[in-house]
């Protein structure tokens, strides 16, 4: 880890000492990220002993946690570079900026990759432990299938279909068909509202959700539920998105057959 970051990181924490509560903890990130957000974000975090580590998650920290003291103009161009090569490898181009300052606990950093200072690292899994939540922990559940499924969907349409990483989950999305008549779109979204409870029932790691004002989404939805990212490889969700559409299409042919 660049010498740079680290003295930075400590002065940083140490000149607003003063100024942080004593009962939580503090470490002090850099991270690179994508302005479109079409890419996960890399992170380093530095506490204040200058032991630090490095992650890919999904959100930008001060997205999801307490953010202190922000820093401006503050770029690791070592940062830059390999987050450039990791967009270059999923054959994504992206508009780079960095934004840094101090984080506060509880500490929220849903990682799928972690690296660096083992002592630090063992140190906040331990408490995360003792909670029994999966922040850094989560780094052991995602394998490089799963996180390539991630990063190559992350925050994009496929197949109708819309994958939404945040925090310990990915949010999934089912597109409203186009073909649907605009008289049986109302019905289509109500029918798929009772077919998302029978999937609740069916498959337990599957839990509700809902369109999110930071999705950013302007087609009409027809679904939206969401897994916790390290079971998005035990269901084929285009296979449940056809069996949707098919049960809807079915359902509103018995109705129109109904005589009253």
């Amino acid at each position: 880890m660049k010498e740079k970051l680290i003295n930075f990181a400590i002065e940083h924490i140490k000149s607003n000492k003063h100024k942080l509560a004593d009962e939580f903890q503090h470490l002090f990130y850099t991270s690179i990220y994508d302005e479109e957000d079409q890419f996960p974000v890399l992170s380093i975090f530095v506490d204040e002993e200058g032991r630090g580590f490095e992650t890919l998650t999904p959100d930008l920290p001060s997205k999801v946690m307490c953010n202190l003291y922000p820093v401006s103009n503050f770029y690791i161009e070592e940062l830059s570079e390999k987050y450039k090569k990791l967009n270059e490898n999923y054959g994504v181009k992206c508009k780079i900026s960095c934004s840094s300052g101090i984080v506060q606990s509880p500490f929220k950093i849903s990682a799928y990759t972690v690296e660096g200072d083992e002592r630090l690292i063992k140190k906040l899994e331990f408490n995360e432990k003792l909670k029994g939540e999966y922040y850094l922990r989560l780094s052991k559940l995602i394998s490089k299938e799963k996180l390539d499924f991630i990063i190559k969907n992350y925050k994009k349409w496929n197949n109708e279909i819309f994958y939404f990483p945040h925090m310990n989950y990915i949010h999934i999305v089912y597109k409203l068909k186009e073909d649907i008549p605009l008289n049986k779109r109302g019905i289509s979204i109500e029918i798929a509202k009772l077919l998302k409870e029978k999937m609740f029932e069916k498959y337990p790691h599957i839990e509700t959700s809902y369109k999110l004002p930071e999705m950013k989404i302007k087609e009409t939805v027809l679904t939206v539920f969401k897994i916790k990212s390290d079971k998005i490889d035990i269901y084929d969700f285009n296979k449940f998105y056809e069996t949707f559409n098919k049960k809807i299409k079915d359902i509103i042919t018995q109705i129109a057959k109904f005589e009253v």
